[in-house]
């Protein structure tokens, strides 16, 4: 009988490496990559800060439901009533909101990872999907409990504070307090620019040159590329 001797990982240790000991961690998934517990971990993050977040986004959508009405030639051309009717549907939409930010957490990762595997082609490296998979899998635990974060302090200064959408993007500190009077477009890209985006941006470095030993331009520009990409097409539906 044949004796399996495949390396094998702790994956809930990797993913607690990730944050305190990264090296380490991304030398584990080189070697046996593992994004389970990662997985389950960045999904109750994020479904755990949507829901969190859900009175502060209904309060955002129904304060500034006027502006919207007034930007849109659909919603302007209808009658009052059917206008209150449009906002009550929008705000029970926005009550399951939550369960959107969970479907789109493997589609970032997804997006993540072919933008690693891009990058570690450019740079030489010798990463694969499956490994690039785990790591920015694990990668997006920094993610989450940034948005846990921004949902803690939305609940600390209660949905009556938050008068438009945006206000709920950039509650986290962000670059975006340096630009309070920008428009909606370069606040998002700006709300982005946070200390956990920016750890995430460090990790995702680390992950390249470590897994697939990228060398340090192209390792950079993807961890950039994989921040980026999704911030410029979030700021596109940004009003």
């Amino acid at each position: 009988m044949a004796v399996d001797t495949s390396p094998k990982a702790d994956g809930l240790k990797v993913a607690l490496d990730t944050i305190i000991a990264p090296k380490e961690a991304f030398e584990s998934i080189r070697v046996a990559p593992t994004w389970g517990w990662a997985f389950l971990i960045v999904l109750i993050l994020f479904g755990l800060g949507g829901y969190l977040l859900t009175p502060a986004n209904a309060h955002a959508l129904a304060a500034d439901w006027p502006n919207m009405v007034a930007q849109s030639p659909a919603l302007s051309g209808m009658t009052a009533d059917q206008q209150q009717q449009q906002l009550q549907v929008a705000v029970k939409f926005s009550a399951f909101g939550w369960i959107f930010v969970v479907i789109a957490v493997p589609i970032y990762v997804v997006i993540a990872t072919v933008l690693y595997l891009i990058f570690d082609k450019i740079g030489r490296g010798d990463g694969s999907f499956g490994k690039y998979w785990a790591a920015a899998t694990n990668i997006s635990i920094v993610a989450g409990l940034g948005y846990v974060l921004t949902a803690v302090i939305a609940v600390i200064r209660g949905p009556d504070s938050f008068n438009k959408p945006m206000d709920v993007i950039t509650a986290l500190p962000s670059l975006a307090l340096l630009a309070p009077h920008a428009g909606p477009k370069l606040a998002a890209v700006l709300g982005s620019v946070t200390p956990f985006s920016l750890w995430a941006i460090a990790l995702g470095f680390f992950a390249l040159r470590t897994v697939g030993r990228v060398a340090p331009i192209p390792a950079w520009l993807g961890a950039i590329a994989v921040f980026l990409v999704p911030v410029l097409f979030g700021a596109a539906f940004a009003r």
